[in-house]
């Protein structure tokens, strides 16, 4: 009787393992920076920001002064998690668009790891992240604003800020995996995102809420996110306010992951 042996499809080898999908996912990753960077990237991320930040402090400045609170100091955080939102809905429409393009379906039949499109996803994400972050504190400086704890706490903040985009962008990755294409990626992001940020404690306390709406309001992922964000970038960080943000991350972030992945091998 003669038996035979399956060979190995050509490049299997290559789609297993943590080196294969850290090597393709930096090459992935590199592409993306590449693709990004251009004119629109630079108003987005170095325009856009002053504006947000001064245009804020010119509107409600004053009036927060007049009630002792330095808006400077309160907004600044937000603005931080505004634009990490910013990079993860652009990145769920440059998912959309590389489905459109085709790219997604040569990235599923090449011999890649099953993780590296969302892992260079992620990567090109997180420099994007790092780039608003130090743009925005450097105009919230400007505006007033200071890191008043330790070293320790201002690192706390910028891996916070980060984690938080890592975690919208897993979502956003998702939604631009099964989108018809950008524009529908587009428009089913920017609707949860204007939600999220409005009903949250990003440019006014929670307790300007109405009182039926001041739980939800103090309960939201993005009001812990600001709220620890300010905290450690106060002059007495707490760790009470931190864990609740940490805790919504981990949570968020799995599940966006997972979503994330599964799209992936769907995607046609």
């Amino acid at each position: 009787m003669t038996t035979t042996t399956e060979r190995p499809r050509a490049g299997a080898s290559t789609e297993r393992g943590a080196g294969n999908l850290a090597a393709q996912g930096l090459v992935l990753a590199a592409r993306n920076l590449r693709r990004g960077a251009n004119a629109q990237s630079v108003v987005v991320y170095t325009v856009f920001p002053l504006v947000f930040v001064f245009g804020f402090l010119m509107l409600f400045g004053r009036i927060f002064e007049e009630r002792g609170l330095d808006y400077a100091q309160f907004l600044t955080p937000a603005i931080v998690v505004q634009w990490m939102f910013t990079v993860a809905n652009t990145s769920g429409v440059a998912t959309a668009s590389d489905r459109d393009s085709g790219m997604l379906s040569r990235c599923r039949w090449m011999p890649l790891n099953r993780g590296a499109f969302v892992a260079g996803r992620l990567v090109s994400d997180v420099v994007w992240a790092l780039v608003a972050v130090v743009v925005i504190g450097a105009a919230g400086h400007l505006a007033g604003f200071r890191f008043q704890g330790p070293v320790l706490a201002v690192a706390g903040f910028v891996a916070l800020a980060v984690a938080f985009a890592l975690t919208l962008t897993a979502a956003t990755t998702a939604v631009g995996l099964v989108s018809a294409g950008p524009e529908a990626a587009s428009a089913t992001l920017n609707l949860p995102y204007l939600v999220l940020i409005l009903l949250s404690t990003a440019f006014v306390p929670a307790s300007a809420f109405p009182d039926w709406l001041e739980p939800a309001v103090e309960a939201s992922p993005v009001s812990s996110v600001i709220d620890a964000l300010r905290s450690l970038a106060s002059a007495s960080p707490s760790a009470g306010e931190v864990w609740p943000a940490l805790a919504w991350i981990a949570g968020l972030l799995a599940v966006g992951a997972w979503a994330s992945t599964k799209a992936f091998g769907r995607a046609r």
